[in-house]
């Protein structure tokens, strides 16, 4: 029979201590360890009627609360055409405060360069920059998607061009003749050289008055098989009108 040797007893009980105080240690260690904090947009998409005054909230949140502030940088993913323009502003990053579930860049409209009916979109996006130590971003909604409009205050204009073969050929000028029998021409339309025999609509914006349509065929032949139609407020005033020849002209009052 094996026989216990006394005189080591008490050293094994001291590594047997020091191995249970080390392990409840480390138990402790990584319970106490914090989880990390996922960010996104609070939304996928929105969309925005831009009046002179018009801001939105671009916010971002966080399922678990901070105890320090968290800084998240932001990445336009845009085409330049928007960007370029100036349609818009906004702070590069948000911070969400600490102790805070969320945090908000407000974006803010040019209005004055804004055309109605030309609908816009920004998709912004959370830089990878913002991954600092245990922030994490959540991938439901890494990105964001703003599309925004100018809004009619007045009364909504709505003229609908069918073209030709000859898009090329084709536009229309707005006269007001509220006050001016001759005209005011507030309006002229590109020609549509990349719609043919497409039905195209412009969206305008107008006072109450009285208005007079021109639309031109610039060859002279007319518009073979088109013809153009205007509404207002949804109620077409100009039905459905051929261009014969070099131009044709038509006239409607708005309330």
């Amino acid at each position: 029979m094996n026989k216990i040797n006394l005189k080591l007893m008490p050293v094994f009980l001291m590594i047997m201590s020091l191995a249970i105080v080390v392990g409840c240690s480390q138990d402790d260690a990584l319970i106490s360890v914090e989880p990390p904090v996922a960010i996104s947009f609070d939304k996928a998409s929105a969309s925005v009627e831009v009046e002179e005054t018009t801001t939105y909230d671009v916010v971002v949140s966080t399922m678990n609360k901070s105890a320090s502030d968290i800084v998240v940088d932001l990445v336009v993913k845009t085409p330049d055409s928007i960007t370029s323009a100036s349609l818009y502003s906004m702070t590069p990053s948000i911070t969400i405060p600490a102790g805070a579930s969320s945090g908000a860049s407000t974006l803010s409209f040019s209005h004055s360069l804004l055309e109605f009916g030309d609908e816009k979109t920004l998709e912004v996006g959370i830089a990878d920059s913002s991954r600092k130590g245990d922030v994490i971003l959540n991938e439901e909604r890494t990105s964001t998607t703003i599309k925004f409009v100018k809004k009619c205050t007045l009364n909504d204009v709505v003229v609908s061009i069918t073209t030709d073969d000859y898009p090329e050929e084709t536009l229309f000028r707005i006269y007001d003749v509220t006050t001016n029998p001759a005209g005011v021409l507030i309006y002229q339309s590109p020609t549509y050289d990349d719609f043919p025999e497409e039905t195209v609509t412009q969206q305008l914006c107008l006072d109450a008055g009285s208005y007079a349509i021109v639309v031109y065929d610039l060859y002279g032949d007319g518009i073979v098989g088109g013809g153009f139609s205007v509404s207002v407020n949804g109620d077409e005033v100009v039905e459905n009108t051929p261009v014969t020849g070099a131009n044709a002209v038509e006239f409607f009052d708005i309330l």
